[in-house]
């Protein structure tokens, strides 16, 4: 079965019914995949503030849209929203430009490395490529990126604490977030005025701030390659 088609319908469901069914949905959503093969529902439950009648009746709504799938016992996101998820992107062909300047800025590096978007009230990683190191970060694109991490303070600069500012707008995390992770962000513009940031992050031992040259390059041939881009739009 096509996912268009099921999605489209849910989407024209979702312009007639109360924003909370919606937003409900989409809570499920982003717990499940949290919620282990034990319990489920009341994990789940528990996760969003939804009764368990109510996450019951999701989960069959997801699974009729094509959404989620039922096997074994046990509820799981449907592959077909892979398809879905790789469409986002704030600018056509943003994530296929980023991903070859990304792959090269691992290589040379071994760092993990993350392009960062922000969204209505968050910052995710629109990409994200791990490292060599073992790192303890959630390490895969759509991960959302704390606030007080160098790639979302770099997006707001007026939030960045003067310890942690470097040059050209650029800002450092020495285990300001998480022990044992260190990170090295800078900005990166965007056609059309838009805003995203490049960071590397690497384990306590090797500081990812020595890694500084290498990311500004990177950043500067992204931008570079975006405006080719625009202009042979």
């Amino acid at each position: 079965m096509s996912f268009e088609r099921p999605w489209t319908e849910v989407c024209a469901v979702a312009e007639r019914e109360p924003r909370s069914v919606v937003d409900g949905a989409f809570r499920v959503l982003r717990a499940l995949p949290g919620s282990g093969r034990e319990h489920q529902v009341a994990t789940i439950a528990g996760a969003t503030g939804l009764p368990r009648p109510t996450v019951h009746r999701l989960l069959r709504q997801l699974r009729e849209a094509g959404a989620v799938e039922l096997q074994n016992g046990h509820w799981h996101l449907a592959a077909s929203l892979l398809g879905l998820a790789q469409q986002v992107e704030p600018l056509t062909g943003l994530r296929g430009t980023a991903s070859r300047v990304m792959a090269e800025l691992r290589e040379q590096t071994g760092a993990a490395v993350s392009f960062v978007v922000p969204s209505e009230d968050s910052f995710v990683a629109l990409e994200m490529l791990p490292g060599r190191d073992t790192l303890p970060i959630d390490a895969r694109s759509g991960a959302q990126m704390p606030a007080s991490t160098a790639a979302a303070m770099v997006l707001t600069p007026g939030r960045i604490p003067t310890a942690r500012r470097r040059s050209f707008g650029a800002a450092v995390d020495d285990e300001a977030v998480l022990p044992g992770l260190t990170c090295y962000a800078v900005p990166v513009v965007l056609p059309r005025g838009r805003r995203a940031s490049l960071q590397v992050a690497t384990a306590a031992h090797h500081p990812a701030e020595r890694l500084a040259a290498p990311v500004h390059h990177a950043a500067a041939a992204l931008e570079q390659a975006l405006v080719r881009s625009a202009d042979n739009a």
